[in-house]
């Protein structure tokens, strides 16, 4: 039988998603869908149509846009599911059923045994995790084809990075990184949230896994920042602030680095005040800190000038999805 890994970071800015077949374990499909939906509505331009079908979704008997289709159609100011209960909407049902449809399309009809690994924040990773298996079950099982068999695992984003960590591409465990003999912590910087953990010696410590407020604080202060100087707000101009600290306007590159170190003052202090109160007094005696998630860039430097044994990957804003990626490759049965 073929076995799919199929992961998906349910970001609250991007779903990012990576899936692997056990026979070919090194090869990734591979996409992001950004985090937003609206109501679909007719769109008159042929062409935009036809590009706009394969962003569409149906579900609870009503059409939705998704990702860049949503951002383009409705100009819209702000991600969706900026709230802790946001895996119980329809909005979250949406972007699961468009990952899932894509992942899908690339595998075709065969008889394949699928498991699929989703995150949760590390604060609600324990009153969240059984909703979002029985949620994700009943939206997912009714569309799996003759043949595929599909197994969920629930796991805690601040696990992901270390599971990069200690599993390799392929799914196998990496000898070089053996967690049972090592002590690692982590900060993963996402949008709704920054989600820690600490791996000592293979366990967990539960004190450590805790979550604190993620990169939209950044975004609304970029958000206001734009506004006070009359430029658009919409989710594109703010990402591209944010990401590139540059935009252009009247023609012209416009600057923005001052603007967005101003906005990221307070989120720096927010966590870097976490990271000296989990690590602090322990970081150099740890083999290291990994740093993840979309918003590492903005204060990776300030957290390798605290700790030195700190790490980034070569692509951070991924490295939740590729460590359940991974985890999935690792968990599938040996054939």
């Amino acid at each position: 039988m073929n076995q799919l890994s199929m992961a998906i970071d349910g970001g609250h800015s991007m779903f990012k998603v990576r899936a692997a077949f056990s026979a070919t374990p090194e090869k990734r499909i591979a996409f992001n869908i950004p985090t937003v939906v609206i109501p679909a509505f007719q769109i008159t331009n042929e062409q935009t149509r036809l590009r706009a079908e394969a962003e569409t979704i149906e579900t609870m008997g009503r059409k939705y846009f998704i990702g860049e289709t949503a951002i383009r159609q409705g100009r819209a100011a702000v991600f969706t599911g900026q709230n802790d209960d946001w895996i119980n909407t329809v909005q979250h049902d949406a972007l699961m059923l468009g990952a899932w449809r894509r992942v899908m399309q690339s595998v075709g009809s065969r008889a394949i045994r699928i498991h699929l690994v989703i995150g949760l924040p590390a604060k609600f990773y324990g009153s969240q995790r059984e909703k979002l298996k029985s949620r994700i079950l009943n939206l997912l099982t009714p569309r799996l084809l003759p043949g595929q068999t599909l197994k969920l695992l629930i796991q805690s984003q601040a696990d992901a990075p270390l599971q990069w960590l200690s599993i390799n591409s392929n799914g196998s465990l990496n000898k070089e990184r053996n967690l049972d003999l090592e002590s690692w912590g982590v900060v993963e910087i996402g949008h709704y949230t920054t989600d820690f953990s600490l791996s000592e010696k293979g366990s967990i410590i539960e004190y450590a896994s805790i979550s604190c407020p993620g990169t939209s604080m950044v975004y609304d202060a970029v958000t206001a920042a734009l506004a006070a100087e009359k430029i658009p707000t919409t989710i594109s101009t703010i990402d591209q602030v944010v990401r590139e600290q540059k935009i252009i306007w009247h023609g012209n590159t416009k600057d923005m680095t001052k603007l967005v170190e101003n906005a990221t003052a307070g989120f720096e202090s927010t966590v870097l005040d976490e990271v000296d109160r989990l690590f602090g007094q322990q970081g150099g005696m740890l083999n290291g800190i990994v740093i993840g998630g979309g918003g590492a860039n903005l204060l990776s430097h300030q957290i390798k000038s605290r700790f030195p044994n700190a790490i980034i990957g070569d692509d951070p804003r991924s490295m939740v999805a590729e460590g359940f990626c991974r985890l999935g490759l690792m968990s599938l049965p040996k054939e």
